[in-house]
């Protein structure tokens, strides 16, 4: 059943009436609709400082495929769902969501914020329903949403006005809602890169890559981990908090990432369940078990939510290229018992050179095998003494890959490895 209109007024948390193109209530509080945006009328207006369209088209909001990818994931971008964006800045996450067909709303103090939001909307054919707001209370009812997003709002806002803005987040969420966090440069990144700029007195300076110092001035907090968990607690939010190395990752060896990973985290992402954090089955990456992993994946149908690293978008919506090593993650029900994989190797030489695939199940191998020519193979494995309900992680790793502008097939300069199909648990 579709939700209820979910726009009230902030001050007096009553129903505006709609006049026209302005929407307004009894006590005074107004908002003009003006290019696709609500614009606050009331005298308490607010001035956003900073946060001009110059600031919004630098390279700091130039959004890359990976995080956009990574929030539409974590907020389960759909039909059918509704999200917020909070702190929508320039549009870029929000407009992903509306094109995977949930309803969005966006929310920002800045109005140049909220012009390239709905200029964006325009360009890309979906709609969005943007509103300008005070920086702490919201236009909107109580359990109204699926999902509200806060992408690179945290550091730039005090303790007092986030824990605001969490409050209103547990508020406006429906129960079993989540809100979805991402806050970087993170503090333990900070923390690290300055203290070894001061020891080798500015010769190792991987600060900079991690901050813009003409902006530098609109940071007003850095984050850990254990800061958001505890202000979402706060808030009644169930927290579930993790770091990554992303920003920084060619910067420090592998071995010193997996002992120091939480000591060298430079973003922090975070689920606020309204509710209980499911019980997680799948420790290295908790955030899992909060989402829909499903127990058969056919590549090329927009799961990305379960595919690791590794994968090429799809091509021609049927399957999907893997590199040289891919990864992708699968939901066990109780009594699962084989492992099936469908895949191809459309590698020039297969004839003269077998192609190796060996495929692991989490830390184990499973099986190695040889492909000698290019047709589709199924292939099963029993896997009953190794699994066990929960999330899984599936590893692929083949010994070549091929280019085939290499080989004068077409001019698609990327290492391929096999073309998946399908796999599956059951």
């Amino acid at each position: 059943m579709p939700l209820a209109n979910p726009v009230q007024c902030p001050r007096c948390r009553t129903d505006l009436d709609r006049r026209g193109e302005k929407l307004s209530c009894s006590c005074g509080y107004s908002f003009k609709l003006r290019d696709g945006i609500y614009e606050v009328e009331c005298p308490q207006a607010p001035e956003a400082l900073g946060y001009n369209e110059q600031y919004y088209q630098c390279h700091l909001y130039d959004y890359s495929d990976y995080r956009i990818s990574r929030l539409s994931f974590l907020a389960l971008a759909r039909p059918g769902h509704r999200i917020l964006d909070l702190g929508c800045g320039p549009g870029a996450v929000a407009v992903s969501f509306a094109v995977l067909g949930s309803q969005v709303y966006g929310a920002d103090i800045s109005r140049a914020a909220l012009k390239l939001s709905a200029h964006r909307a325009r360009d890309a054919g979906v709609s969005l329903e943007l509103f300008e707001f005070d920086g702490k209370t919201l236009p909107f009812k109580d359990s109204s949403f699926h999902t509200i997003v806060m992408a690179d709002v945290a550091e730039h806002v005090d303790d007092e006005t986030l824990s605001c803005l969490f409050r209103e987040s547990f508020r406006m969420l429906l129960p079993g809602g989540r809100l979805v966090l991402h806050t970087a440069p993170a503090l333990e990144a900070m923390r690290i890169t300055g203290l070894l700029r001061r020891l080798t007195f500015g010769t190792i300076d991987l600060q900079s890559r991690l901050i813009t110092p003409e902006y530098e001035h609109l940071h007003i907090r850095y984050h850990s981990q254990r800061s958001i968990a505890s202000l979402l607690k706060q808030s009644g939010l169930d927290p579930l908090v993790w770091g990554e190395i992303r920003y920084l990752k060619d910067q420090w060896p592998r071995s010193v990432q997996r002992t120091f990973h939480r000591l060298l985290t430079d973003q922090v992402w975070a689920l606020g369940i309204k509710g209980s954090v499911p019980v997680a089955t799948f420790p290295a990456a908790p955030y899992l078990d909060a989402l829909e992993i499903p127990s058969d994946l056919n590549l090329g149908h927009g799961d990305e939510w379960a595919l690791g690293r590794g994968f090429y978008d799809p091509e021609g919506g049927i399957f999907r290229w893997t590199e040289k090593e891919a990864v992708l993650y699968l939901w066990a029900r109780e009594g699962c018992s084989s492992l099936t994989i469908q895949l191809s190797a459309p590698h020039p030489d297969l004839e003269s050179k077998p192609l190796r695939v060996v495929v692991f199940l989490d830390s184990r191998k499973v099986k190695a095998l040889n492909i000698t020519d290019r047709n589709p193979k199924t292939f099963s494995f029993d896997v009953s003494r190794k699994l066990k309900p929960g999330i899984h992680k599936i590893r692929l790793a083949v010994d070549r890959t091929f280019t085939p502008r290499d080989f004068g097939i077409n001019q698609d300069s990327r290492k391929l490895g096999v073309i998946l199909y399908e796999v599956r648990l059951d």
